[in-house]
């Protein structure tokens, strides 16, 4: 079972190019990964795309006559979004799907009972499924790439619109492959702020670096499209990470979580050993002969700092001295009066 803390997505999306099989044996590649979640892509290409769709720059090379016909063969069934689900589930990760249009939506939340339901970008401003959403209970995943913050504020206000959401806003730069000069981290901790909403981060950037500044950055989510390889013919596989990476990114991430630690200040057992050795504390400068009263020219500091601290000096001057002490030792409070 994937261990708590940064929530953790591997977006197939349409990776599996249409093969139910792909999908499969992608998600039993990543059960023993500590992934916290598998996600898809679900949609009704005829409730998706006018006859007057064009393709954005990366998809060209698809190889497709139009981006329907794209989305047409790279589509899953319900069917089989459904078995998909359920072998998730078997490996205790969650199953996660961005949909397109109401239809697909609404056979998410009433047929697989996700949970949790991403957003994508592009469908920040469709509000038929964001009314849709304003009366459900499901957990939120906003993704906000291409949004400017007008854009993502109306939309909360209509998935709040009946009750409060417990909403999620994804950090993202809608580019495939983003460029890093674009990617904006420090956006995370912007979005957390102005919002007050919980904020993570869907890379589309090569490599884990972006995904590591992120959680740095405070992200409590990372989204990051994978692949069996980048070098299949396909619409994301480019801007993608190869699985065996993606599993060196999760362990780097549950790294990175032990680093950043908490906010507390603490000091831990083995800091308290060097704190006694390389501390100072107040020293005799000369030797002390019984009822001398303790004057500055008495005292040095050294270490270690097992004694009276320095920053305790002007208490100890005017004190009498109980018994004789020898010179360059620790001075003791048990010796003072």
């Amino acid at each position: 079972m994937a261990s708590k803390g940064v929530y953790i997505i591997a977006e197939i999306g349409p990776n599996h190019n249409g093969s139910f099989n792909v999908a499969k044996k992608m998600i039993k590649e990543l059960k023993n990964s500590g992934v916290n979640a598998i996600k898809f892509q679900i949609a009704d290409p005829n409730l998706v795309y006018s006859d007057d769709s064009f393709f954005a720059n990366y998809q060209k090379k698809s190889g497709a006559k139009s981006i329907k016909q794209m989305s047409i063969k790279n589509q899953l069934t319900y069917k089989e979004h459904l078995k998909l689900s359920n072998l998730c589930k078997r490996f205790r990760i969650d199953y996660l799907c961005s949909a397109f249009d109401l239809k697909s939506l609404k056979f998410l939340i009433t047929k697989i009972k996700v949970k949790k339901i991403k957003i994508p970008s592009g469908e920040i401003t469709s509000i038929d499924l964001l009314e849709y959403l304003s009366k459900k209970k499901n957990e939120i995943l906003l993704s906000t790439g291409m949004s400017n913050l007008y854009e993502i504020r109306k939309a909360i206000e209509k998935l709040n619109k009946n009750f409060k959401k417990n909403i999620t806003l994804l950090h993202c730069v809608s580019v495939y492959p983003a460029k890093k000069k674009n990617l904006n981290i420090k956006l995370v901790k912007k979005l957390k702020e102005f919002f007050r909403l919980k904020v993570g981060y869907s890379d589309h950037s090569i490599g884990s670096e972006a995904c590591l500044a992120a959680v740095a950055a405070g992200a409590c989510v990372i989204e990051k499209h994978i692949t069996l390889s980048r070098k299949l013919k396909g619409p994301d596989h480019r801007s993608s990470m190869e699985i065996n990476q993606f599993k060196k990114l999760i362990n780097k991430i549950r790294e990175l979580e032990i680093i950043m630690g908490t906010s507390k200040k603490n000091i831990s057992v083995e800091e308290q050993e060097i704190k006694r050795v390389s501390r100072k504390s107040i020293v005799t400068k000369t030797f002390l002969k019984k009822g001398t009263v303790l004057k500055k020219s008495h005292l040095s500091f050294k270490r270690p700092g097992t004694g009276i601290s320095p920053m305790n000096y002007n208490k100890v001057i005017g004190k009498k001295i109980l018994r004789d002490i020898k010179q360059n030792k620790i001075l003791k409070l048990n010796n003072l009066k």
